[in-house]
């Protein structure tokens, strides 16, 4: 890892895993160096977003399937943490 690959392979390689490896498929150590609080907030601000989209009564959609997701992993890290926090009512 001492060497730096250009920008476009880095890229690649994102591209490349993450078809393979979508995120629903991935585990909640993805947020292994976040603290407790931080993944809240994150949990948090799709639960906002969610009800937001909801207020506007459906007409414009602010979530989308990669939040939906990316809730659903935090979730995850949140249970494994033991974590209280309230559900997003999809």
């Amino acid at each position: 890892m001492d060497q730096k690959k250009p920008l476009k392979q880095v890229l690649s390689d994102i591209r490349s895993t993450g078809a393979q490896n979508p995120p629903a498929a991935t585990s909640s150590a993805n947020f292994e160096h976040l603290s407790d609080q931080s993944i809240l907030r994150l949990y948090e601000s799709i639960r906002h977003q969610v009800e937001a989209d909801r207020a506007m009564g459906g007409r414009y959609r602010l979530v989308g399937e990669a939040a939906k997701t990316r809730a659903q992993v935090l979730r995850a890290a949140l249970l494994q943490r033991g974590l209280q926090f309230k559900e997003i009512q999809w």
